[in-house]
């Protein structure tokens, strides 16, 4: 099918419906002008500076046009033509629209494509959309102004609002009532499981006696309750404590030592309660082991298990340790003890010390985080525990920072064994050596097994889920027992559920449904409202500042700003706070790790309780790995945290070599020409070079497809432009000038005329004519990309990425020359942003130099994205990757408002191979971006590119989080995949965990 044009009342038309009366139209006005829109069918939606918005059925960006049936019956729409001027107009193609339905049509001028692309393109600056109905009378107009980048014209409701400028955009979806960020794609698990109805109590108390309360340092009391709703004689009970280690199985009934019972004659009635006294003597063996760890038993003559039975260790002094409630409560420890009274009146401590880093259950508010602190997880927060089937099924929680693995601390806690360091050599093999024997008796088999090894995972969007390792062979009763265990050490059961993680570990789960509560894979990722991208602290006043005024506000390192969108262009500020969610990789989060600033993402912001009354105040933020916490500061605080963040010693100096000049074809070129070429460059070159390939990848994958013919136009020739131009010398003025440093418009201003010189000044004609020469005959001529490549990117404490310009050049073009190009990449430099960013990094302004990586451009990429060779949200395990993944053109770290791409951590062979999907692209209609195959064809690409660039990047291995960052393309119908950059990436001011515990 194709698009009829119709010039005045030339050409033909197709035989037409019964009730159209012409078959040919002229498309121009009454008398009297435009008249109101009439008929069903209207101009629902327009969009003119697409980048990234939505794409078409091959991937690319263009504008469009979306009309709308808002009437109650089926239209034709090829009764119907659209066009951009009077006196011409298209037939659109037949289809039928029902009533509420819209139909998108492509403004991209190719017909070719399909019946959905338009013979004509739409003016950026402002364009206005006809539709002519089936009687030739003009149906709708609409008159679309200037649109910012990505946003459309659109009327609010769906075709009859007044059309109205909304920075979100939504092709193919109902336009609202309003301009809101969209919600994100759903991440819904394709399966359910059976409910799990909780018994209550739970955990049970055999009864009919429980210990309601201890007080034991100093040694006082243990109060026992009569739970049972009949008077209960004490004679046959008899109370014991007993000292605990781990590994050590509960004492059975005649072990430890006995304490002061009540006459065999008292009896307590229904509700009474009995207060035991407890002397230091008593408690003299507990208070000599390492964490005053211990249990009381309340044993019944006649029953082999006890009536009652409380375990313990970290006791803080002089604190008491109560059910809340009474009966059937969890244990939690209490500012002051109350004997002989309820314990509903607990003041429950907030923390207390884990000396050992482990707890037998979570019985403070602040136990969980304290366990949890030290993971490099970003989303979720972890605390692992360990189920010791030979010793009752004790459970051991496990502080993250003392404990690296769930082996570590059974080594050394159970097996005795000693401590091995495992950044030594030689202590490592050792180490690893006994891991392997321990894998395999504890993870890769069933029977036989000593422990159950799970997490206790709390995520942001408040799931509370008991995971296990992917690869672990836990079949569904042990994940079960191991649950039920795990449950009976926290405060709240009922909060949490079994994730499966693997597919293995659901079918495990299937078998038992229904006999404890289980969630899927995606119940993390659903209705989440916090999405924490760079866990750090500032100061600042909190600011809300619109997204589309972000680029030109005066902001700086002393404001918190909120604002309703990502930005892919800030000035420096001291934190952010989004209402529409982000992508780990954009460009904002890559400023905010460099700078150490907290960057988060918060759906409606503006109207959040924690956050309504602080506006306009000096505040304290932390963003942390699960929530935030924002709070009122003081000035004395803040400057103390401003001045701990003043850049201090020698500045940074970036490797300058001119000596470098002509072209550099980058097949001849190295990493080591960073200094000449820039890192960008640089980093490109080198991959020309990987020739490596896992072992468990196919050999096809080398040489990688990489840009062919690619080269780069070294540092000397921008120095020579910036000297003669005058940029230089203005520079150097300005950076004399204290107004230049103090007032931010004069400093605004003062980059501005920089960059004006260099951008009025002309190339060095013979440089010109030499890159023109080699475009044409490396490339055929046509269009190409010029990427900035500067010297102060990727620098051991700055990195320096997203502050330039790249831009794309055409030989034949007027208002795209390669001229002009060259100097938009070179005056890139002198961005105020990216002068400011060097200067908080500390970097010597007057080396800063830029080159220009040139290479062939791409249009119609199937899709692309951005992927990191660790985990990007848990910087601890290098086996697995990071991957944003986005179809076609549409970009991963400048995303249009409201888009979202797909977040995959994939894990490759050797170890359980899996992709997890942590967020979902909303371009593509629900499919996935990319297929498994390609996600593994990805990962090993990631894996060469990282063993080849090591010994370059890291070359003393002191790097622990060394990971590259690559971009990708897929490109043409057989989706080839081409890495187009290749660089270190950077963690920010994350520190590696001291004990080499990377997996």
């Amino acid at each position: 099918m194709s698009l009829a044009t119709f010039v005045g009342c030339s050409g033909e038309t197709p035989d037409p419906p019964p009730e159209q009366t012409s078959t040919s139209c002229d498309f121009v006005l009454p008398a009297g002008g435009a008249p109101a829109p009439s008929g069903d069918l209207r101009i629902n939606e327009v969009m003119t500076g697409n980048d990234g918005a939505w794409v078409d059925e091959i991937g690319e960006t263009d504008d469009f046009i979306e009309l709308v049936n808002i009437g109650d019956r089926a239209l034709d729409l090829g009764e119907y033509a659209l066009g951009e001027k009077l006196g011409e107009a298209t037939r659109l193609p037949q289809q039928t629209l029902g009533p509420g339905e819209t139909a998108l049509f492509w403004a991209d001028d190719a017909p070719e494509q399909g019946p959905r692309h338009l013979p004509f393109k739409l003016s950026s600056s402002g364009a206005r959309v006809l539709l002519w109905s089936p009687s030739c009378a003009l149906a709708d107009a609409m008159d679309v102004p200037e649109l910012p980048r990505s946003e459309s014209y659109a009327r609010l409701p769906d075709g009859t609002g007044e059309p109205s400028i909304c920075r979100y955009a939504t092709p193919e979806r109902e336009n609202g009532e309003s301009c809101d960020p969209p919600e994100p794609p759903s991440l819904d698990d394709d399966f359910k499981f059976a409910p799990y109805p909780w018994p209550e109590p739970f955990p049970a108390i055999a009864g009919p006696l429980v210990i309601s309360e201890l007080s034991l340092r100093p040694a006082g009391f243990v109060e026992v309750l009569n739970a049972s709703g009949e008077a209960v004689a004490l004679d046959g009970f008899a109370l014991r404590l007993s000292a605990l280690a781990p590994g050590q199985a509960l004492p059975g009934e005649g072990a430890g030592v006995p304490l002061a019972w009540p006459a065999p004659s008292a009896a307590l009635a229904p509700g009474e309660r009995v207060s035991v006294p407890v002397s230091a003597a008593d408690t003299a063996e507990i208070e000599a082991s390492p964490d005053f760890e211990g249990v009381v038993t309340l044993w019944q003559a006649g029953r082999p298990e006890p009536s009652d039975r409380i375990d313990f260790m970290a006791w803080p002094e002089g604190a008491s340790l109560a059910r809340v409630p009474d009966a059937t409560g969890a244990p939690r420890f209490c500012e002051a003890a109350s004997p002989g009274a309820a314990n509903d009146g607990c003041a429950e401590l907030s923390g207390r010390p884990l000396a050992s880093g482990r707890a037998r259950r979570l019985e403070t508010a602040g136990d969980f985080d304290a366990l949890s602190k030290g993971g490099t997880e970003v989303g979720e927060a972890g605390v692992k525990f360990v189920v010791d089937m030979a010793a009752n099924d004790t459970v051991h929680l496990l502080s993250t920072e003392k404990w690296a693995l769930h082996y570590t601390f059974i080594r050394e806690q159970i097996q005795r064994e000693p401590h091995l360091d495992r950044c030594d050599p030689e202590q490592a093999a050792e180490f690893n050596t006994g891991w392997g024997l321990f894998s395999q008796s504890e993870y890769f088999r069933v029977e036989g097994r000593r422990f159950l090894l799970g997490t206790l995972v709390q995520h942001t969007n408040g799931a509370k889920t008991v995971e296990f390792a992917p690869g672990d062979k836990i079949v569904g009763a042990q994940m079960r027992r191991a649950f039920f265990a795990a449950m009976k050490a926290v405060p709240d059961p009922e909060a949490w559920s079994i994730r499966p993680t693997e597919a293995r570990q659901i079918a495990e789960a299937r078998a038992i449904e229904g006999t404890a509560p289980l969630v899927g894979p995606n119940a993390p990722y659903r209705g989440l409202t916090y999405q924490p991208l760079n866990p750090a602290e500032g100061f600042g006043t909190l600011t809300f500042v619109p997204g589309r005024e972000l680029e030109s506000a005066e902001l700086g390192p002393n404001v918190i700003v909120v604002t309703d969108d990502v930005p892919n262009e800030t000035a420096f500020m001291g934190g952010l706070i989004t209402e529409a969610f982000q992508t780990p990789l954009s460009h904002v989060n890559v400023l905010a790790r460099g700078r150490g600033t907290p960057n988060m993402a918060l759906r409606g912001a503006r109207d959040d309780g924690r956050l309504k009354g602080l506006f306009g105040k000096l505040v304290r933020l932390e963003v942390r790995a699960t929530d935030f916490d924002l709070r009122e500061a003081t000035a004395q605080e803040a400057d103390a945290y401003w001045e701990a963040r003043k850049p201090k010693g020698e500045r940074l100096s970036p490797a300058l070599d001119v000596s470098v000049r002509g072209i550099v074809s980058l097949d001849a070129a190295n990493y080591a020409m960073s200094d000449s070429i820039g890192s960008k460059a640089a980093g490109m070159a080198e991959l020309y070079r990987v020739s490596g390939v896992g072992a468990y990848c196919p050999p096809d994958l080398i040489p990688l497809y990489v840009p062919p013919a690619a080269f780069a136009i070294p540092f000397s020739h921008y120095m020579d432009h910036f000297e003669a131009s005058g940029a230089a010398e203005l520079l150097a003025e300005l950076e004399q000038d204290p107004e230049f440093r103090a007032d931010p418009r004069a400093h605004a201003e003062g980059l501005a005329e920089v960059r004006a010189r260099m951008l009025e000044h002309p190339v060095d004609p013979a440089l010109l004519s030499e890159v023109e020469a080699a475009i044409e005959r490396r490339f055929g001529g046509g269009r190409v990309r010029l990427r900035s490549s500067s010297n102060t990117e990727d620098l051991a404490t700055f990195n320096g990425a997203g502050l330039h310009t790249s831009t794309s050049g055409d030989l034949e073009a007027e208002s795209s020359s390669i001229e002009d190009a060259l100097r938009t990449v070179w005056s890139s430099l002198w961005n105020t942003r990216a002068y400011d960013e060097r200067e908080f990094g500390h970097v010597e302004q007057a080396r800063a130099a830029m080159a220009v990586l040139v290479h062939q451009a791409w249009q119609s990429e199937r899709a692309q994205g951005v992927a990191i060779s660790r985990n990007a949200l848990d910087a601890t395990r290098d086996s697995q990757y990071y991957i944003n993944a986005q179809i076609g053109e549409a970009s991963v770290t400048n995303p249009a408002p409201g888009v979202t791409s797909d977040e995959i951590v994939y894990t490759p062979p050797p170890r359980t191979i899996k992709a997890e999907y942590h967020a979902r692209s909303s371009l593509t209609r629900g499919r996935d971006v990319l297929s498994f195959p390609e996600v593994q064809r990805l990962g090993c690409v990631l894996g060469s590119i990282h063993d080849h660039y090591r010994p370059l990047v890291d070359p003393k291995g002191e790097n622990r989080l060394y990971a590259m960052q690559i971009e990708w393309k897929l490109i043409g119908p057989e989706r080839r995949l081409l890495v187009k950059q290749a660089r270190p990436y950077s963690f920010g001011a994350l520190a590696a965990p001291g004990d080499c515990r990377e997996y």
